[in-house]
């Protein structure tokens, strides 16, 4: 689950195009439930660019992440980083507000190793703390991974492909991703991995959840890509606003 030579592809191929919509949804939810104190831990945290909207509201942040080339990109942003496993979270204290975005949860392969991050995510909640994170939608596995061309993205600095499929037996989405991208040196890296995700259903997370202390507030669709009317699929993500149980 940890990118290398593609995090310097990342923000111009997806993250970026994504961010432009998570932004919107967070400032609503920002709006929506006001804080007071403004302490905020961003986990699978990337190049920070979840990192870079909070400060710019005056929130203190702090990233989370087990890919060194995504934390040196987060750097250019901000300076409050970790290198860690999500699933065993060193840090102390309490955060008012947490985010996991990018579906970085679906990169989670197995039951217990989803309950292990959500119990570290409650050990790190106050009562006035909110945990916003997205998923995938399990439908979008097989009416997108399962597409028979791969996707194909390019710019000034990068070039990637990406083919997808999608194993129903037991759920899991698979991508081989090459392509090449330039450094902020100016060095070319050429990209070639594999990644994994898990199809879950809302269920199995609000149940996932619930074994860790923690319940939803609520749960949204969200289309950050506009996808939904071209797909044959009931929903592209599923995003969820939770608190640690009373």
């Amino acid at each position: 689950m940890v990118y290398d030579a593609f995090a310097y592809a990342y923000d111009q191929a997806l993250g970026e195009r994504f961010f432009r919509s998570a932004r919107r949804l967070l400032t609503r939810l920002l709006d929506r439930y006001p804080a007071v104190e403004k302490t905020h831990l961003d986990l699978a945290c990337g190049t920070g660019l979840a990192m870079e909207f909070f400060a710019a509201r005056g929130w203190t942040s702090v990233g989370v992440d087990a890919s060194l080339p995504m934390l040196s990109l987060a750097r250019r942003r901000t300076r409050r980083v970790v290198a860690a496993d999500f699933r065993a979270l060193p840090l102390r204290g309490t955060f008012t507000r947490i985010t996991c975005l990018y579906d970085s949860l679906n990169h989670v392969k197995g039951r217990a190793d989803l309950v292990a991050v959500f119990r570290g995510v409650q050990r790190l909640m106050s009562d006035r703390s909110l945990f916003f994170f997205d998923m995938n939608h399990p439908d979008i596995y097989p009416a997108v991974w399962g597409m028979k061309e791969p996707f194909v993205a390019s710019g000034s600095g990068f070039h990637l492909e990406m083919a997808t499929a999608f194993r129903r037996h037991d759920a899991t989405g698979l991508a081989l991703i090459s392509g090449w991208a330039l450094l902020p040196t100016g060095h070319r890296v050429e990209i070639s991995e594999r990644q994994e995700q898990r199809a879950y259903s809302e269920r199995e997370i609000v149940e996932s959840l619930g074994e860790a202390g923690l319940v939803p507030v609520e749960v949204i669709d969200f289309d950050p890509f506009k996808d939904s009317d071209d797909l044959h699929a009931k929903g592209v993500k599923l995003f969820f606003v939770c608190r640690a149980k009373l």
